[in-house]
């Protein structure tokens, strides 16, 4: 392990010494330890398709079906103008079959958790990972330029896990 750390000490002052910046270095560097440590949410996110997305006005029934096509323990909800207004869990919907029998036609948008935990895309997949542990969760809605309005991929913890950050 001290030799990792001298060998990332010498890295880090060569690239002082050349103005040759982080980014760089992940560019160049994409398998070493250092590299990992700088990966950011955006490289590590779902995106496009594969985020389970859903109009809030359907019912949790359909909420269902994406959770269990998705695989990824939520659903993000969004208005008619495709801006994200919730998020429900797979343990909101435990929750909710526990206290309410008659579920299946209950719409999503009674019962979101509005202003979901996101995060920005630039941000280091590292401290992505504090937060999710900080708050106990699994998932964050990611998105771009402080448009917390629109999400534009979705980190879940085993992609950060599955990278090797810690």
């Amino acid at each position: 392990t001290s030799q990792l750390a001298i060998g990332d000490a010498i890295a880090i002052a060569t690239m002082k010494y050349k103005k040759f910046g982080k980014l760089d270095f992940k560019k160049f560097h994409p398998s070493g330890s250092l590299s990992n440590q700088l990966k950011t949410v955006e490289d590590l996110m779902i995106v496009k398709s594969k985020i389970p997305f859903i109009n809030e006005n359907l019912s949790l029934e359909k909420g269902i079906k994406i959770i269990n096509q998705k695989k990824m323990g939520v659903v993000i909800t969004k208005n008619n103008k495709n801006f994200t207004t919730g998020i429900v869990t797979d343990g909101d919907i435990k929750r909710l079959i526990q206290k309410n029998k008659n579920f299946k036609n209950v719409k999503l948008k009674n019962i979101i958790k509005k202003k979901p935990i996101s995060i920005e895309k630039d941000v280091l997949a590292a401290k992505a990972l504090k937060i999710m542990n900080e708050k106990k969760i699994t998932s964050l809605c990611v998105y771009s330029n402080s448009n917390k309005n629109k999400t534009i991929g979705l980190l879940h913890i085993h992609n950060i896990l599955e990278a090797n950050i810690s």
